[in-house]
């Protein structure tokens, strides 16, 4: 009897991240050394984050974070330097409800690796002869949520063609 009570106790949801890893990464400094020698002002810097998802196997998860970043002179417009990440994990999901697997791709695992993201691409626009630049935080339930509302716009207006 003792058996049978616990095979029917509902499983602990998990998510355990197995790896992770590089997928691209990109640097340019198209204008060193002037860039680096004469003295420009802090340059004006423009950060785009996007996130990334897919299904491996039954219960492995590929998530990651793109970051571009497009740092440009503000006296003459002249690029500084362009830097392109895409950083992913691979996650093993256990007992999560299917309609919450997005969520948990697209909020809580970039939560985890977005540490990590920052840290890249500072030690990357140092080791391009800049101050390290720190990606402000981000909030990744928001940008799921303007995912979801977009993917909503783009449904709709493919029903109504």
């Amino acid at each position: 009897m003792a058996d049978e009570t616990q095979n029917q106790q509902p499983q602990e949801a998990s998510m355990q991240i197995i790896t992770q890893y590089v997928k691209d990464l990109s640097f340019e400094n198209p204008n060193s050394p002037e860039s680096l020698l004469s003295g420009w002002p802090a340059p004006e810097t423009q950060v785009q984050i996007s996130l990334m998802q897919n299904q491996l196997n039954d219960d492995v998860y590929e998530a990651g974070i793109n970051v571009r970043v497009e740092a440009k002179n503000k006296k003459d417009d002249k690029m500084v330097f362009i830097v392109e990440l895409q950083y992913a994990a691979a996650v093993a999901l256990q007992n999560i409800p299917k309609e919450n697997i997005p969520a948990v791709l697209m909020v809580e695992v970039p939560k985890l690796l977005f540490p990590f993201v920052r840290e890249i691409v500072a030690k990357t626009t140092a080791n391009g002869g800049y101050p390290p630049l720190y990606l402000a935080p981000v909030s990744f339930e928001q940008l799921y949520i303007s995912e979801v509302k977009r993917l909503k716009a783009e449904q709709g207006k493919a029903a109504n063609n």
